[in-house]
């Protein structure tokens, strides 16, 4: 939906929840113990209505510092933006989807964070236009695959994907401290398409590690993957719950595969290039496994 569509209507947010346009909802969302009115039209309001992804608000925090000049890639709805921009100097919040992106740009406007720049394109190993598949129920799990066909009933998009090598420059970024990645299998390629940006900077960077999305729609395997990060980070965990392992060490990444693969645990990746970066990750988080 358009966002001058959006903007045609008052809303009184007085109330949790709020009817709006068709198929469009209000709710006050608690992001890291602030409350932010969240607009979408799918099942993930839902999700969050008790609060957003509080594991997910205690990695970022455990790693991101004031004054950051932050990446989002996949920002979907704005959520995690809106975390970064009570902490960060600036949030490039880059979301490919035009629908879901005007849910981003409205829902950064209505925090009052000067500080957040939505960008409507994503980021990739190569430019292009590319497809992106979503259920309607749930924009957040939107995928970029030319190996995987939708499913009847999914919304398709066509996207512009850019390299970040490319996108840095030309936002004038003169830093680049912390960049999240979720983009449901993409991740490889978005930092493919960042390597020179990654060597310069040398940024912290919190990443999804998905093997049903590799395998689905990059015909990627877990080993493989890691090894692309390993290339890339001198430091790399893989982290669940309170836990982390460390990938580099092979007692450590044959563990976080196995119970990754059997159980969906170890959900995020942390890289980094430096152990300084990390030194307040480590102090919160305990090294090991726990069943």
């Amino acid at each position: 939906m358009p966002a001058a569509q959006l903007r045609h209507r008052h809303f009184s947010f007085d109330q949790s929840w709020e009817g709006t346009m068709a198929g469009v909802r209000e709710l006050k969302v608690d992001i890291g113990g602030k409350k932010y009115r969240i607009a979408s039209d799918d099942d993930y309001l839902d999700h969050i209505r008790k609060g957003f992804e509080p594991e997910m608000v205690r990695l970022f925090r455990s790693v991101l510092r004031s004054g950051d000049t932050v990446l989002d890639v996949g920002a979907n709805i704005g959520c995690t933006a809106l975390l970064f921009g009570e902490t960060a100097a600036s949030v490039y919040a880059f979301e490919p989807s035009r629908t879901t992106f005007d849910f981003l740009s409205r829902n950064a406007r209505a925090s009052g964070l000067p500080n957040i720049h939505p960008q409507n394109y994503g980021l990739g190993a190569q430019p292009g236009e590319f497809t992106l598949t979503f259920a309607p129920t749930n924009r957040s799990g939107g995928f970029v695959s030319n190996l995987t066909q939708a499913s009847a009933g999914h919304t398709v998009e066509t996207i512009a994907i850019r390299q970040l090598d490319e996108v840095v420059p030309a936002l004038g970024l003169q830093r680049l401290d912390f960049i999240k990645i979720d983009v449901e299998g993409f991740e490889g390629e978005v930092l493919k398409g960042g390597r020179a940006v990654l060597q310069q900077f040398k940024p912290t960077v919190v990443l999804e590690l998905n093997h049903w999305c590799l395998n689905a729609f990059q015909r990627t395997s877990v080993p493989d993957f890691f090894d692309l990060l390993l290339s890339i980070f001198p430091v790399l965990y893989a982290v669940d719950r309170d836990r982390y392992l460390d990938l580099h060490d092979e007692s450590d990444r044959y563990t976080a595969m196995y119970h990754h693969i059997l159980e969906m645990r170890f959900p995020n990746l942390l890289g980094a290039f430096d152990q300084e970066r990390v030194a307040r990750f480590r102090a919160a988080y305990r090294h090991g496994f726990k069943a």
